[in-house]
């Protein structure tokens, strides 16, 4: 390996160290720093073989950490498709997350974050804004619909 290699190895390294990327991250971050194509494919290549480099452990983390944030699954591995990951990993990753969520669970969550009170069922303005919060986080109509117009008031149990 010769010094630009080495150099290229060192700083692909410290970006993996930061957080998990994919290959096509690696290789933007990479050609950034003007690092010639073949020098890139040798390191992303050398990366792969050792393990430090792994689209499927990328898939996995990126999903689990936008779907933390409260976006649905579909949403989060567009966001993927877009940062260039390698479809069969996303496959992989986004039928394990899928198995895992509750799309109207999630929804109750945020809203329930978002409008603690309940003043989504008084002002027709607030509701629509928590809609289309929802739906920018990737839900379907038919769950946002359902979460809204939830009451989160308990019954008082009469004797």
């Amino acid at each position: 390996m010769d010094k630009t290699e080495l150099a290229a190895y060192a700083c692909a390294v410290r970006a993996l160290g930061r957080r998990e990327h994919c290959a096509a991250e690696l290789r933007a971050k990479l050609r950034q720093r003007d690092y010639a194509d073949e020098v890139i494919a040798t390191v992303i290549a050398r990366l792969q073989d050792e393990g430090y480099l792994s689209e499927a452990r990328f898939a996995e983390a990126f999903l689990r950490m936008r779907m933390r944030g409260g976006e649905s699954p579909w949403l989060a591995a567009q966001k993927a498709r877009r940062r260039g990951l390698e479809e069969g990993a996303l496959q992989d990753a986004l039928q394990a997350a899928q198995d895992d969520f509750d799309a109207l669970a999630v929804c109750r969550q945020l809203i329930n974050r978002r409008d603690p009170q309940g003043l989504r069922h008084e002002d027709e303005r607030i509701w629509q804004r928590h809609a289309r919060f929802l739906q920018n986080k990737g839900f379907d109509a038919a769950t946002i619909l359902r979460a809204l117009k939830e009451n989160n008031d308990v019954p008082v149990a009469e004797d």
